[in-house]
């Protein structure tokens, strides 16, 4: 049995709609999902610097240097508006303690973790399971 040729102007429109459907469906999700992730990047990347310059301080005061960095994925469940650096400073506090009371603290690597554990150290590098209280 034979089939009929396609109708060329009827594919034409087929292809024309699905492409019409496709780009209007994108175009409604494309920009919220952008804006918001967009949003939430340049957030973070706020909350990092604040979390470098108290950083900083701590270095400082020690006299050592450290990365800082943020575990971000740790924080999916972190209250909208509880500050994220301002919670990991206190793991700083702890290494100022440290100074100010004259030990050395062999710190390579500060990690803020939004797990509420507090803190974990393992050869330099120190965990701080940060909680939003």
């Amino acid at each position: 049995m034979m089939r009929p040729a396609p109708n060329p102007k009827l594919a034409a429109a087929r292809a024309v709609c699905v492409f019409a459907a496709g780009a209007m469906l994108a175009g409604a999700a494309s920009p919220a999902l952008t804006a918001q992730s967009l949003k939430q990047i340049r957030a973070q990347q706020a909350e990092e610097r604040m979390l470098e310059d108290q950083a900083g301080y701590t270095q400082q005061l020690c006299g050592i240097r450290f990365s800082v960095s943020i575990d971000w994925s740790s924080f999916d469940h972190w209250p909208e508006g509880a500050g994220v650096a301002r919670a990991c400073d206190r793991g700083l506090s702890e290494i100022e303690t440290q100074c100010r009371n004259g030990e050395a603290p062999r710190v390579t690597r500060f990690v803020c973790t939004g797990d509420g554990s507090g803190s974990y150290k393992s050869g330099g590098t120190v965990e701080y399971g940060a909680s939003p209280r």
